[in-house]
């Protein structure tokens, strides 16, 4: 069996020609010719395979592999806009044969200047052999540059318990050379800094009986924030126990060190010490780093001992590594630990400020543990409510005959004290087995908010000008981690809230009463009144765990102000639905829009701005996305409609819009999809009105802020009948325009803007009237119209003024007043430069 394919293709790998000659003989399968053939590069493979009896065995039949790669440019087997291509010659030769489970051969790997991004690699070198089931790897090196190196050699059996022996040595001046690695995996994190590594070991990889030595040296490193990183590790390994004298790692500000010795049955961690230090130090072990900072310039954030026990010879085994009646010992303290200079230190944002003192003891058996950690907190803050005042947290745990306290105590200026107290049984030697606390393990909580005053959320939204009320918490927890019982209530009151910015709703009279029963949160109730509509939020939320809370809510609303500014008054009644697991729920309902309208003046000219620029457009589409947790992943089929037209005023247009809507997809990735369309919109132009017989927007969920189109309107002006027919989308709308005479688009565009042809507007005195007429509009709508809304027949939209057109009778300049009676009926005058005056009363009829 055979096939010749060309011009293959398979995501970002190419190949010209492809051939393949296969044959087969009872179980054996032959691969007599396999050829891969790009420009001057050919991939060959040969060989056979008995193919097993059974599956489990395939790994153990005979087979025999002669490949060879000759690629004087691999890049070219890879598109040639592919990120992930390997350029430059490349050879690779393989002979291997395994027969009676007995592997025999040969490997080669050379290549020189291959490229990946930016990474180049000067030498790769890959020289091993097999001889019965033993591969020796002579030499694997790969050269950077005169500098930067990797070198490996070694030996590994392939049959059980795979003993191994090898070295490995690595020196990188300048991380920053692989940083095309890292951009490769995905992270964008920035990476500097020289490293040392030197590794030599043998043993037996599956009954992880090994010894070794490792010695790690970074200096001047840097990752993504972390900045002037230093680390020195040295350690020794062997079947019965590990050493590590030096621990040490470093940053611009602050070193954490430490030594590690696992030996019989404990591993001991000593001389634990997390400081704040100056510039100058000098890490652990002789290797120089910089004098130590002076006494005066180091602050001493931790220090500690630990010791657990820990049977390192039996790693790989079926006996305990961690033994019940092993002994504990522990002290680790910490003394004014800033959390936000550790932070700052760590390249991390800080998530919380404020000074940290806390303190652990322990000793007994793991099977007996006495334990004890108290945390005192003081001058917390965030920085995202900067107007918190500080608060301080007491926690103090204690674990003693296989049960675990903890009583905290949260207190703030503006807060009466928060206390949580809970209690469980806590079997370490059973926990350390499952690898997690059993879900069966029963639990006993109480969480307490005396009744305090709601003003502190002031503290957390400054948006909120005036807030009055109080809540109050009472709630125990019983039952299992697996499956809670709650019991208990809390309750809030909220008589008036106000917000700084006039445009928000007010909250009045919002009353909620929530009870805790078995496995469930009853919203008893919830409810109020957002500028003068009343809504209510029903329904429970269920815990079948702590950590997985499941909604089953209801809110109903009519007539709540959603959205008010100078520009738009919006009123829904809303029926929605939140259903299913928080981190996943699905809402479902209606939402109405009633009572109301949009309100836009729009300035004809920048009285009182000269030289105003144009109004630039937008920086960037708008989006609308809810990217962060639970929000994210909620799931949206929500009908949205007007119960009554939103009514269009202002100053240039009257009307309405209805619309017909649903909400679908993700919180990351909602949607939009239906039509909202215009009803009996008219709007009032410089010299005409354009009177909208169809108008529409058409919204898809695949790009829901910009819908599609459709408008259809016409104007008269003068003796021309003018029609405007609008499509395309609204980020790039597309318009035609067509006219009774029929006129150029030109002229048509110039008739809309101005009143007048462009051969009418040769005339510098035709010009000067346009913009006197245009003037005398503004200032007319904003002096004695001012805040009311257009009207269709005022006598501003049926009056024209001409200056300067030629009487066809002279030959001289005219001023021309008309003026519409109605739809048939223009009553003109015509006054000359010598003061002639001639009025006439046309009557129109026009054709279609």
């Amino acid at each position: 069996m055979g096939f010749d394919l060309t011009g293959v293709r398979y995501r970002e790998y190419v190949v010209d020609a492809a051939h393949a000659s296969l044959s087969s003989l009872d179980d054996a399968l032959g691969f007599d010719q396999v050829t891969l053939r790009r420009n001057q590069n050919e991939l060959t493979l040969r060989g056979h395979y008995r193919l097993p009896e059974e599956v489990g065995k395939a790994s153990s039949q005979p087979i025999q592999i002669d490949l060879a790669l000759n690629a004087p440019e691999a890049g070219d087997f890879w598109a040639t806009d592919s990120p992930n291509k390997i350029s430059g010659p490349l050879q690779i030769t393989a002979q291997v044969e395994r027969k009676q489970q007995i592997a025999n051969g040969q490997i080669s790997i050379s290549g020189s200047n291959l490229k990946m991004r930016d990474l180049v690699v000067r030498g790769l070198s890959l020289q091993s052999s097999i001889s019965n089931n033993l591969i020796y790897f002579n030499d694997c090196s790969a050269t950077l540059n005169d500098t930067d190196f990797v070198n490996a050699t070694g030996t590994i059996n392939l049959q059980r318990p795979y003993h191994y022996s090898g070295k490995v040595s690595a020196r990188v001046a300048n991380l920053s050379t692989l940083q095309p690695l890292l951009h490769a995996s995905g992270n964008e994190n920035q990476l500097a800094g020289s490293i040392a590594l030197d590794w030599e070991g043998n043993g037996n990889a599956r009954t992880f009986k090994n010894s070794g030595n490792l010695k790690l040296l970074l200096e001047k490193g840097r990752y993504g924030n972390l900045q002037s990183l230093r680390a020195n590790i040295d350690a020794s390994y062997s079947p019965d126990g590990l050493d590590v004298p030096i621990i040490f790692f470093a940053t611009s500000n602050m070193d954490f060190q430490a030594v590690a010795q696992a030996k019989g049955e404990t591993l001991e961690i000593d001389k634990i010490q997390l400081d704040q230090v100056g510039t100058k130090r000098r890490a652990p072990g002789g290797v120089a780093l910089g004098e130590r900072a002076r006494p005066e310039e180091q602050a001493r954030f931790a220090s500690g001992y630990l010791s657990i026990p820990f049977i390192w010879r039996n790693l790989g085994t079926e006996s305990a590594v961690i033994p019940p009646s092993g002994k504990v010992s522990a002290i680790i303290q910490s003394e004014n630990l800033d959390l936000k200079r550790l932070s700052d230190d760590l390249g991390v944002k800080p998530a919380m400020s404020g000074i940290v003192n806390a303190k652990l003891d322990a000793d007994g058996t793991l099977a007996n543990l006495n334990a004890r950690l108290d945390v005192q907190a003081r001058d917390l803050r965030n920085e995202q409510w900067p107007k918190m005042e500080p608060a301080t947290f007491q926690l103090s745990a204690q674990a003693t005959q296989n049960r675990l306290t903890a009583v905290g105590r949260l207190q703030q200026a503006r807060i009466q004290p928060a206390e949580l107290n809970a209690s469980m049984p806590f079997d370490l030697p059973k926990i350390i087995r499952a690898r997690k606390v059993p879900e069966d393990t029963p639990i006993t909580a109480k969480a307490r908010v005396p009744r305090t005053s709601v003003n502190f959320v002031r503290q957390f939204v400054p948006e909120v000008e005036q807030l009055d009320g109080n809540l109050g918490l009472d709630v125990d927890v019983g039952g299992t981690l697996g499956h809670p019982m709650l019991s208990g209530a809390g309750d809030m009151t909220v008589n008036v809230a106000r917000f700084t910015n006039a445009t928000l709703p007010a909250l009045r009279n919002f009353n909620a009463r929530l009870s805790f029963a078995r496995d469930a949160l009853t919203l008893d109730r919830f409810g109020g009144d957002l500028a003068g509509g009343p809504f209510r939020l029903t329904g429970r939320v269920t815990f079948p765990k702590l950590t997985q809370p499941t909604l089953d809510l209801q809110l109903k609303a009519d007539s709540v102000l959603v959205a008010r500014n100078d520009t738009l008054t919006a009123r829904a009644d809303a029926d929605l639905k939140a259903t299913g697991p928080l981190m996943a729920a699905t809402i479902t309902g209606n939402v109405a829009i009633t009572n109301s309208h949009f309100l836009k003046n729009i300035d004809l000219i920048p009285i009182g701005l000269p030289g105003r620029p144009a109004p630039e457009p937008p920086a960037r589409r708008p989006e609308i996305s809810l990217p962060a947790p639970p929000f994210r992943d909620w799931k949206f089929d929500v009908a949205i409609k007007t119960k009554d037209p939103v009514l269009i005023r202002g100053n240039l247009a009257t009307g309405g819009a209805t619309g017909d809507l649903k909400l679908t997809g993700t919180g990351l990735h909602p949607g939009l999809q239906g039509v909202v369309k215009m009803q009996k919109v008219e709007a009032t132009l410089p010299f005409s009105r354009l009177e909208v017989s169809r108008g529409s927007l058409t919204f898809s969920p695949s790009d829901s802020m910009n819908p599609s189109v459709d408008l259809e309107g016409t104007s008269v002006i003068r003796d021309y009948t003018v029609r405007v027919y609008v499509y395309g989308t609204v980020q790039s709308p597309q318009a035609i325009f067509t006219s009774e005479p029929p006129l150029a688009q030109e002229e048509i565009i110039s008739l809309i803007a101005t009143g007048a042809t462009r051969q009418e507007l040769s005339s510098g005195n035709v010009l000067a009237g346009r913009a006197a007429m245009l003037l005398v509009q503004q200032l007319y709508r904003k002096i004695v119209k001012k805040g009311e809304p257009t009207e269709s027949n005022t006598a501003f939209n049926r009056l024209d003024l001409d200056l300067g057109t030629v009487d066809p009778r002279t030959g001289q300049q005219q001023a021309t007043v008309r003026f519409k009676i109605d739809d048939h009926l223009v009553l003109t005058g015509d006054v000359g430069v010598r003061g002639d005056f001639r009025g006439k009363l046309k009557y129109l009829i026009r054709f279609r």
